[in-house]
């Protein structure tokens, strides 16, 4: 119960955090632009377009919001608070990937609604979206505690970036290459992309299956990591 407790603290002090920075209006942004971007197209098209939109935003947006989050709050001084109160790394670590994951499937709900009305599977959309936060998201927390300023974690992240959006490409255009959903990101959007055009029980299952157990082996490299890294230097 105090653990839950902690979180529930330290979910409601992230969420302030990132409102008084302007990250909900980025968020809010894009997403009125993605709406207003499909409504110039067909359904056919919005259908193949709205996926990777959908895909992108809690991939991309995931993957800087915590790299700046991270390193504003170092910055403030506020990390320093984590080493001297009651909240436990693995806590910390899980309210920031709730929070972004939360608004991340928020935005992508809203955006989805907005944008088209032909069948969705919503249920598999919103699955694949919290995965996606939740992988990109501590991707991103890894790389911002091995960073030492904004500027170095730019420098960081958007080669990493590239690698991991890259076979993104192929795996659309030549969907039966299954060889390469071994990379996260690939899997991932496979799920996203299957909300809209199908996906095969097996393949449901196999991927998210894969996602969650690298998101735990990412979760726990980013608590060592962060323990290791940040807190250590406060």
């Amino acid at each position: 119960m105090n653990s839950f407790l902690r979180i529930l603290n330290a979910l409601k002090a992230d969420m302030l955090f990132q409102f008084k920075q302007g990250f909900y209006f980025v968020y809010l942004f894009l997403g009125v632009l993605y709406v207003i971007v499909c409504s110039q197209f067909s359904e056919a098209v919005v259908r193949f377009v709205l996926p990777i939109a959908l895909y992108t935003d809690p991939s991309i947006l995931g993957l800087f919001f915590i790299g700046g989050i991270l390193l504003l709050e170092k910055e403030q001084g506020i990390l320093a608070l984590v080493y001297v109160t009651p909240l436990r790394t693995w806590e910390f670590i899980l309210s920031k990937v709730i929070s972004l994951g939360f608004v991340s499937l928020v935005a992508s709900i809203g955006i989805a609604l907005a944008a088209y009305k032909g069948p969705t599977n919503y249920f598999l959309l919103i699955f694949s979206v919290i995965l996606t936060s939740w992988f990109y998201t501590l991707v991103g927390f890894i790389i911002a505690t091995k960073s030492k300023s904004v500027n170095d974690f730019f420098v960081k992240i958007i080669p990493l970036m590239i690698v991991l959006i890259l076979p993104c490409i192929p795996a659309i255009i030549f969907p039966n290459l299954f060889w390469l959903s071994i990379i996260p990101s690939v899997s991932s959007l496979r799920l996203v992309w299957g909300a809209y055009h199908g996906i095969s029980l097996l393949e449901v299952m196999v991927s998210s299956a894969y996602l969650i157990l690298i998101g735990v082996i990412f979760f726990r490299k980013t608590q060592t990591t962060f323990q290791n890294t940040m807190i250590t230097q406060e």
